[in-house]
């Protein structure tokens, strides 16, 4: 069984190795170069309402730009008013993702189709988000 495994691991490994080899040393450093210039895919902020769901005292403290603040605790009870469409893509973050997670759960069983949890606020800023 290991001998499978690994003759599939190489299976799919030697066609890159291949395709690698078999292009100029100049093709590769030019495709090399140019993904270390890709900048990740949230850099680019995504379209639809961002939440901060932290407390006030910590979205006071520094925040993404337009953005709102409302605690997860009080998700359930304030979406309606910011997000009557259901459908319309909804954008959570909090300080490590954990209450982020919460309000997604939450706004997943009032019936929001369209929820991410972005995660860490410091992440978010780290990968150029402002």
């Amino acid at each position: 069984m290991m001998k499978k495994s690994v003759l599939a691991m190489m299976g799919l490994i030697l066609p890159v190795a291949v395709l690698a080899c078999s292009q100029p040393k100049s093709e590769v450093a030019a495709q090399t170069s140019a993904d270390a210039q890709v900048q990740p895919a949230t850099a680019e902020r995504a379209k639809g309402l961002w939440i901060d769901v932290r407390s006030a005292e910590e979205y006071s403290e520094g925040h993404l730009s337009n953005t709102i603040n409302i605690a997860h605790t009080q998700i359930g009870e304030q979406i309606a008013s910011v997000a009557p469409n259901k459908d319309e893509p909804i954008h959570l973050y909090c300080r490590s993702g954990r209450r982020a997670e919460a309000a997604l759960q939450t706004l997943k069983s009032m019936g929001y189709t369209n929820v991410t949890n972005h995660g860490a606020y410091d992440d978010l800023v780290k990968q150029g988000l402002k």
